[in-house]
């Protein structure tokens, strides 16, 4: 979401005064009309500044109004609102009017439309759809319509030459965009009209020339500026290093840029509540307007814009409103995303109280400052999002219809063992998504009969044919994006068949185990926000393959949520291992029809490799922390090692605070984070590579490295680069390569997995993390069968001397972190307190430190430690360390952030928790209690 850069809370750290000298923020969407005034959108509501720099009013409400375009003659403006629910295309008179007309909708339909342009001969251009299913329309004055295109790419944010007989346009593809310049009287299906001006990762928002021979582009990410290029292409030039929209003047001397936040963090499994986030981003801190030279070298004249020093917006009566928007705002989103079940209508008036409480204050800030401020202090107190759940057992998972299948199974008798493999099957089946029968993890088991726990390691592995050097596999040189070649051997129903079989009760019958299961795939569950997200956001990886396009779309569209989904063949799979056990699947009539159909178009999977495959027993990575002693994930998985790295690390800090209110401990956190050592060709496949966690368990490595910690400052970039710190005593250098989480020269989607918890008061408890490698694994669904498998063949590096490289039968590498904390006591044998795992790619193990250090440093319960906002350190650059954080921090934290060195990055809106779903328990004297993380549709359940 907004990238909060030094260059823009600088003003939050100095005097007000520097405020004043660009005092417009949330600008958005600029426009200009011939005769040089300027249409944008300002925090949803639209405003003209004149060519003298006074400003007008155009809209106002709660409604937001964005991306106005004017008619050829100036006298009216289009524009896309949410006033009638979803984003339709208005129309507002403005001409010499002090006092535009109402605005009345020209067009609207149930899917969103956007980025209305008014072409010279009355037709309209526009998007309609979002995402990955965006495409450009054209409405005739008459009223129909047709595609602007056939293409499948998506395409966005469309921009009419000065002689409207031209569109370009941003043609989005997986890897790559495309700047395309098109005609407007070229038939949809002609591809050839399109010319194709410049390609590459990050384009965006096209602005042309006032004569129509260049454009302006911006592009965001890592390389992000605005570039100027002419209509054949033949060269490019920076304009300005900054993110931001363009426009041009009409005389063409000056480019006007509105700053724009950095690109939203890649699907992670978040689901898309919102719709349309930036609609509800009334806090953005960037958007202020500034002018350059067109074209001269990058930021030449660099200036306030025209009119952004008389912007209205310090006035007591803007003042006002903006404070009221931006708390009536966060209290409708918070209750609809939080408090909007039937079962919280006592919780939602809590939250209305509350808001009613805090009003007067809010309403008073005198500044963006102190604004932020009292928000914070209203989400301080805030009642949980989720309501945690305590009984002599309990359940955290990521789905109510998976906790009610384990607490099924516990009322039957069965111990926390038969209850996680009952919510492992039933989590493939309203998860498909995220794991199943295709996929493939770890699981941490704890019976107090145990000296300590056991690990049940089922990753996936490489078929014996499947290695380097089968080159059959690969298309262009390396391995497809997605499909059959790319499924590994899974894993999960071998290793709830071994846990079942060797720690389970011996009191409920395998059958009934996997019946929960069984009956949601016959009877249908209902699809969650997650799983309708994964399915719009992947359309087209889904869409290429028949049997999940019969299985989650009708009529060429993704089921919504709230839609019900049957699905008897993965019902029919899931009766044969409830006969057959494990056997079933990897011997039987479903090993029989997978190896047929994968290796039928072109993987490289046989009967055998389904035969040899085996659940491993490892002993978990051990360490300790605090007082407490914890065992996580085992290689070949690396989580576990970087998760006792990391603490071994904050050991060193010695007065822990709550960090979402102290910059000392957050920072002291981050350094933790950024100081462990790498896992990279450390950690692979045990049985094909020597493996070492010394470097991760070592306290004495752990107090060198910390000689590296800076009270005063972030590590810099340049301390990172390698895996030895100058700072400390040096350690073995490593060897660059490819480790065992990808192959960096693939394109790859976001990691989707969950997580799972079961513990009895006994101290009986299980922790789960399984997955099918990215949300929506390989995408592939065997006819017959109803699950997706996973993709990670792809997962393995190409070097056959490093550490993870694609060897036959090599088990694959992840950062996955399932972790149960024990507490001992003098005298007497250690008990467990706290179970912990999370899922979403990188986010899981930053998720799993951050709630297990809220339950240790912060004695927080599991609901409160979920609950925590997150942050993850993402990327280096020149100007600092990125770090990607929820927005939940203490305003004077992240300006404190900013001073140390870093570079905020903020993924969600004020309020939301958004990245890194997990699940925890704690354990007392006989009860559990389990939290629900609202990140997903988590549920917690216990038994009384």
């Amino acid at each position: 979401m907004r990238l909060v850069s030094l260059a823009i809370l600088l003003p939050l750290l100095t005097a007000r005064a520097q405020t004043r000298e660009m005092p417009v923020t949330g600008a958005r969407d600029l426009a200009y009309s011939a005769d040089g005034r300027l249409a944008l959108n300002v925090r949803g509501d639209l405003w003209i500044v004149s060519p003298t720099g006074s400003w007008s009013r155009v809209t106002s409400g709660a409604e937001w109004d964005r991306e106005p375009s004017w008619s050829s003659d100036g006298k009216s403006l289009l524009f896309a609102s949410n006033r009638a629910g979803n984003f339709d295309v208005w129309r507002i008179v403005v001409g010499d009017s002090v006092t535009p007309a109402a605005p009345t909708r020209v067009l609207g339909g149930s899917e969103d439309e956007s980025t209305p342009l008014a072409l010279p001969d009355g037709r309209i251009l526009f998007g309609r759809g979002r995402g990955s299913a965006a495409r450009l329309w054209v409405r005739e004055p008459g009223g129909t319509e047709r595609r602007l295109t056939s293409g499948r790419a998506a395409e966005r944010w469309p921009a009419l030459s000065p002689d409207g007989r031209r569109v370009a346009f941003v043609a989005i593809a997986e890897a790559t965009r495309r700047l395309v310049v098109r005609p407007l009287d070229a038939a949809p299906e002609h591809r050839g009209a399109d010319s194709t001006i410049v390609s590459a990762a990050g384009i965006e928002r096209p602005a042309w020339a006032p004569n129509g021979d260049r454009l302006t582009y911006t592009v965001g990410g890592a390389r992000r500026g605005v570039f100027i290029v002419p209509t054949d292409g033949r060269y490019t030039n920076l304009v300005s290093a900054r993110h931001a929209a363009s426009a041009w003047l009409p005389d063409a001397s000056r480019i006007t840029l509105v700053e724009l936040p950095d690109d939203d963090v890649a699907y992670n499994g978040d689901p898309d509540r919102l719709g349309d986030r930036a609609a509800h981003d009334v806090l953005a801190e960037l958007g202020g307007l500034w002018s350059v030279d067109a074209p001269t070298p990058p930021d030449a004249g660099f200036a306030a814009a025209p009119g952004a020093q008389r912007a209205p917006f310090t006035s007591e009566s803007e003042r006002v409103r903006h404070n009221t928007a931006a708390l009536d705002e966060l209290a409708a989103r918070t209750a609809r995303l939080y408090y909007g079940e039937p079962m919280a209508e006592a919780t939602r008036q809590r939250w209305d109280a509350l808001v009613a409480s805090h009003r007067a204050r809010v309403l008073a800030a005198r500044d963006d400052d102190a604004l932020r401020s009292e928000l914070h202090s209203l989400l301080r107190e805030r009642p949980p999002y989720r309501a945690s759940a305590t009984g002599r057992a309990a359940i955290s998972s990521a789905h109510p219809v998976a906790t009610a299948a384990g607490l099924e199974i516990l009322r039957k008798g069965g111990n926390v063992v038969d209850a996680a493999a009952a919510v492992s099957f039933a989590l493939g089946v309203v998860e498909p998504d995220a794991s199943g029968p295709g996929g493939y993890g770890e699981m941490l088991v704890y019976r107090t009969t145990m000296e300590s726990p056991r690990l049940i390691e089922f990753m996936s592995r490489v078929p014996e044919e499947a290695g380097l050097e089968n080159a059959s596999l690969l298309q262009n040189g390396r391995l497809p994006d997605d499909g059959p070649v790319l499924a590994n051997v899974p894993g999960t129903v071998a290793a709830m068949h071994l846990a079942v079989k060797k720690y389970g009760s011996g009191k409920v019958a395998w059958a009934d185990i996997v019946a929960p299961a069984i009956r949601a795939a016959r009877e249908g569950y209902v699809v969650s926000e997650g799983l309708a997200t994964t399915l719009a956001t992947e359309r087209e990886h889904f869409l290429k393959y028949d049997g999940t396009r019969a299985l989650f779309f009708r009529d060429g569209q993704p089921l919504h949520a709230g839609d019900t989904l049957r699905n008897p063949d993965l019902a029919w799979t899931l009766e044969q291992i409830a006969r057959g056990g494990a056997d079933a699947f990897y011997r039987g009539e479903v090993a029989r029809r997978i190896v047929a159909d994968l290796r039928g178009k072109g993987n490289a999977m046989q009967l055998t490799d389904l035969a040899r495959y085996f659940a491993a027993e490892r002993d978990p990575v051990e360490g300790s922390y605090r007082g407490y002693t914890f065992y996580s994930s085992a290689p070949p998985v690396a989580g576990g090692a970087q998760l006792a790295a990391t603490l071994n690390l904050l050991e060193q800090f010695k007065d822990p605070k709550p960090y979402t209110e102290d910059a000392a401990t957050l920072h002291a956190m981050l350094s933790a984070w950024l100081l462990a050592p790498s896992s990279r060709n450390r950690i692979a496949d045990p049985g094909l590579w020597p493996v070492t966690l010394e470097p991760f368990t070592s306290k004495d490595t752990a107090r060198a490295r910390w000689r590296c910690f800076d009270a005063s400052h972030a590590p810099s970039p340049e301390l990172l680069r390698g895996d030895s710190l100058s700072c400390a005593t040096p350690a073995p250098k490593t060897v660059d390569g490819t480790d065992g989480d990808g192959d960096s020269t693939r394109y790859h989607h976001a990691t989707g997995t969950t997580a799972f918890m079961v513990a009895d008061g006994e101290g009986n408890v299980v922790a789960v993390t399984q997955t099918l490698g990215t949300w929506g694994g390989n995408f592939y669904v065997t006819p017959g069968l109803g699950f997706i498998y996973n993709d990670k063949l792809a997962s393995y590096g190409t070097d056959p001397s490093a550490y993870g490289a694609r060897l036959p039968f090599a088990r694959h590498g992840s950062t996955i972190a399932p972790t149960i904390v024990f507490r001992g006591e003098p005298g007497r044998k250690p008990r467990p307190t706290a179970a912990v795992g999370a899922a979403g790619n990188a986010w899981i193990t930053s998720a799993v430190y951050q709630t297990l250090t809220g339950i240790i440093d912060q004695h927080l319960g599991p609901q409160a430690a979920l609950e925590l906002p997150r942050f993850l350190p993402s990327g280096r650059a020149s100007d600092g360390l990125t770090v990607e954080l929820e927005d939940g921090f203490a305003p004077d934290v992240m300006r404190r952030l900013v001073s140390l060195g870093y570079r905020p990055h903020l993924v969600s809106l004020l309020g939301e928790l958004r990245e890194g779903y997990g699940a925890a328990l704690t354990i007392g004297n006989g009860t559990v209690t389990a939290g629900a993380d609202p990140r997903r549709a988590g549920a917690a359940g216990a038994i009384p």
